[in-house]
């Protein structure tokens, strides 16, 4: 159903007869109204709805139906006693992924989409196929070395990197990279490995129960747990995550060959490592799976865990520099960058928040999480990995940005924060000019004189740019904040329009920040500094008040709010921001 889209407003239509009615002699007959194509209110949500019902019905009946094979396999007892012990390592690794995925989190929906897929499709899928397989090769009686090692890898690594790849194509806008990926390996291994655990413990306890007695089969379930669950719970998310490394490459790179190679040469990684494994256990008997284990597996353990937590770390870095690219336009304050980039910032931003009710802390972290996404997006338009409907996005997002602020109550921000922020280079090309928090002359050129860290008089940029041209006028100092007397804005072309010169007067101040910081631009015209952008930037207002002025606390940024509850505040923390990309 569509609604009929009318002409624009400012062109009425001639009125005519009716369609079907004929008119005086002579008179154009009229044509039926064209339909457009704008959906009825609600649509969308509806076809949401009906795709999570269908999902997790296929999942019901795929869970129905594994369960049904394992507890055949297994028997009553077994299945029961292999569920208990195959659930205990579940959580602790779970909770482990989530901590990993600490700047954005993915959604929950998403989250146990990729574990029942583990848990119900990719075990249904391998277990039907490594049962023919076997058969095919006659190993359906013990053993069954060539398809645990030939077979079995290959199935289970595609039927699990499968949804992180249906994934990545679904959430493209969303999917941001390798932590991303190996969030989503985790969960589809942890729930590979459930399954897979009750099927092999169920198994056992029900074979040695009836050799030996129930007693004999919880001590043998007991000691396969120790090895499958306790020294090796990570064995089916660490080969996934080889997998999940080349889709997560995939999606940050432009090149064709690179996105298309990429999860190709991640899975067969994945393949090696798995049949290694398997061929260590199968084998080689239990002496080969403790050689294999120690001095394969573990230490490609810990390296993917060292690369895991360097990947976050570089996450934060590239949310720090892409945030920074806002703040050049005034679209956020310095300050705010290390309570969003930094996880010590983020704890501290919520703690603070915390203080002022669920309401303040809400609308912290919707802060955080609207700058988090923006500074993500970013990333992409940056590394052209994504259409330009995304400057849409964009620019929804900064406006959702801009309108949070006023409500979220900031903490005093340490001391030695205002002695970093001057490695941005704000002012003039050298970045000598301004301040300590605002170089090139402060917030409105005034509170904070164009001179150095302490108040001496200094040229704007350093003394191969003084304030004025070929004028002896100190860029700074109590007098003449900016640079010289007739150059009061130290824009590095000088003369009496500031910033620009006679032929710009459309680039006054060049400030990179506009209004907030007309102190001087690189250049001189390519920054507007007044009270607005140039027409080039179409779409993006000027600063809104409620940015802060520079002052700790941001107390003049928010009016209105109150000063906080009694108490001590905390010791200042440690988040610096970090240093932006040049």
């Amino acid at each position: 159903m569509s609604y009929p889209s009318g002409g624009p407003p400012e062109s009425p239509q001639p009125a005519v007869a009716a369609v079907g009615v004929p008119g005086p002699p002579g008179s154009q007959q009229p044509e039926p109204n064209r339909l457009g194509t704008h959906p009825v209110p609600g649509q969308r949500r509806n076809q949401s709805i009906l795709i999570g019902v269908v999902v997790a019905v296929a999942f019901a009946i795929a869970g129905l139906g594994i369960f049904a094979i394992v507890a055949k396999s297994t028997g009553a007892s077994g299945f029961m006693w292999g569920l208990v012990f195959a659930f205990i390592p579940v959580v602790p690794v779970i909770a482990l992924y989530l901590w990993l995925d600490r700047y954005e989190p993915e959604p929950a929906k998403y989250i146990l989409t990729a574990l029942c897929w583990g848990a119900f499709i990719a075990t249904l899928a391998a277990i039907f196929i490594n049962t023919q397989a076997s058969e095919w090769l006659h190993e359906t009686g013990s053993g069954g070395s060539r398809a645990a090692v030939f077979v079995a890898p290959p199935v289970e690594e595609f039927a699990k990197g499968s949804i992180i790849a249906l994934l990545a194509l679904l959430r493209r806008k969303e999917f941001d990279g390798i932590i991303d990926a190996l969030v989503y390996a985790g969960m589809v291994g942890v729930g590979f490995a459930f399954t897979e655990n009750i099927l092999y413990y169920g198994r056992l306890f029900h074979q040695l129960s009836e050799e030996s007695g129930s007693d004999a089969g919880l001590r043998g379930t007991f000691f396969l747990f120790v090895f499958r669950g306790g020294i090796s719970p990570f064995a089916h998310p660490l080969f996934t995550s080889f997998t999940a490394i080349g889709i997560g490459i995939a999606v940050r790179h432009r090149s064709t060959v690179v996105r298309y190679l990429a999860p190709i040469v991640g899975y067969l990684a994945a393949v090696l490592a798995h049949a290694s494994w398997n061929g260590g256990a199968s084998l080689s008997g239990g002496g080969g799976f403790l050689i294999v284990y120690l001095f394969l597996m573990f230490p490609i353990f810990i390296a993917m865990f060292i690369f895991a937590l360097v990947m976050r770390s570089r996450e934060g870095q590239m949310i720090a520099s892409r945030l920074y690219d806002y703040v050049r336009f005034g679209w956020l304050a310095p300050q705010d960058v290390p309570l969003i980039a930094t996880l010590r910032g983020r704890k501290a931003l919520r703690q603070n928040a915390k203080r002022y009710g669920p309401q303040a802390a809400a609308a912290a972290k919707a802060f955080q999480q609207t700058a988090t996404e923006l500074a993500y997006l970013r990333d992409k338009i940056v590394r052209q990995v994504i259409g330009p409907d995304a400057l849409v996005t964009e620019k929804e997002l900064l406006d959702e940005l801009r309108a949070r602020r006023p409500s979220v109550p900031f903490p005093p921000m340490p001391a030695f924060a205002q002695a970093v922020v001057p490695q941005y280079p704000v002012g003039a090309p050298q970045g000598m000019a301004g301040g300590p928090q605002f170089p090139g002359g402060g917030p409105q050129g005034q509170p904070y004189p164009g001179s150095g860290p302490q108040g001496q008089p200094m040229p704007a940029g350093g003394s191969p740019y003084p304030g004025s041209p070929g004028q002896p006028y100190p860029a700074g100092g109590a007098q003449y904040p900016g640079g010289g007397p007739q150059s009061p804005a130290g824009g590095s072309q000088g003369a009496p329009y500031p910033g620009g010169g006679p032929q710009d007067p459309q680039y006054q101040g060049s400030a990179p920040q506009g209004a907030q910081y007309p102190g001087g631009g690189a250049q001189g015209a390519p920054y507007p500094g007044g009270p607005g952008y140039p027409p080039g930037q179409a779409g993006y207002p000027p600063p809104q008040p409620g940015y802060p002025s520079g002052q700790p606390g941001y107390s003049a940024g928010q009016p209105g709010y109150p000063p906080g509850p009694p108490g001590p505040s905390g010791t200042p923390g440690g988040y610096g921001p970090y240093p932006p990309s040049q």
